[in-house]
């Protein structure tokens, strides 16, 4: 997938879907806004609250910073770095519970309500594997509550890999790890993910198929729309759907079309 004027592939190409799983399956901006109301509480009567997409967006930015800096440090160090940062953007002091709920953020956000159904759909036609920031106490918890439902035919984290997203050595790590294991190449696994930057940028400098699940994004987009002026030329996904139980619903009608679905590839 070297430039845009190269063939889209058919979905049945693809045997393997890797997936970034906060943001993409899980809903952390409803976790965040739990996590910061009661920071926000604290702000002064005078000094209205920023509103939710900046927030959003310090967050973010706040996050890769860190994250870029602290390549081998875990999430939950991460994530309390990130409050102490967003405290001090608000000219707040930090205060030690709110800084372990943010620690926990991730590990108890909660699923959107399609994935569960929707990754169960996928997985009767693809290998399924998790591509994620994210510490392996915080993956055990979400894989045990909000995605039980889920089987993972792997799991991929920066813990392991030793760094995080968008850094391209994770994008490198997981194409290694499906031809490793599963004989599987680089154009027959589709990244998902709903991230531009941490995601869709890296996945298109190492030649990776990327969709975008655009989440939270306006129906009427289409294409490249609202990837960010900062992420124009530097994204490659071929394929947009504005949530994940649309992409199951596709994928589940181009294999309907072709004949039936095709398994785990067990073995």
């Amino acid at each position: 997938m070297d430039t845009p004027t190269t063939p889209t592939p058919p979905l049945t190409t693809f045997r393997v879907l890797a997936f970034d799983i906060y943001g993409t399956l899980i809903d952390e901006p409803t976790a965040l806004r739990t996590c910061l109301a009661p920071l926000l509480a604290r702000l002064p009567p005078s000094t209205p609250a920023p509103p939710f997409p900046s927030l959003l967006a310090s967050f973010n930015h706040h996050e890769h910073a860190v994250q870029a800096s602290n390549p081998t440090l875990p999430l939950p160090a991460i994530m309390h770095e990130v409050y102490t940062r967003l405290a001090a953007s608000l000219s707040l002091a930090p205060l030690p519970t709110e800084a372990s709920a943010f620690g926990a953020l991730k590990a108890t956000a909660p699923a959107y309500p399609d994935t569960v159904a929707a990754m169960q759909a996928l997985g009767k036609h693809y290998r399924l594997v998790a591509l994620s920031n994210i510490d392996r106490a915080s993956i055990s918890s979400t894989l045990a509550t909000t995605l039980a439902g889920v089987r993972f035919d792997a799991v991929l984290i920066a813990e392991d890999i030793g760094s995080y997203k968008p850094d391209r050595r994770n994008f490198e790590y997981l194409l290694e790890y499906v031809r490793r294991e599963w004989g599987v190449g680089k154009g027959e696994c589709l990244l998902v993910a709903q991230g531009v930057a941490s995601d869709h940028v890296p996945a298109r400098e190492v030649g990776l198929w990327s969709a975008w699940v655009a989440r939270g994004r306006p129906e009427g987009e289409r294409g490249w729309e609202g990837v960010g002026s900062e992420n124009e030329g530097k994204v490659g996904f071929r394929w947009r759907w504005g949530s994940l139980g649309k992409m199951a619903a596709e994928v589940e009608g181009v294999f309907a079309r072709e004949g039936g679905e095709r398994g785990g590839e067990d073995g």
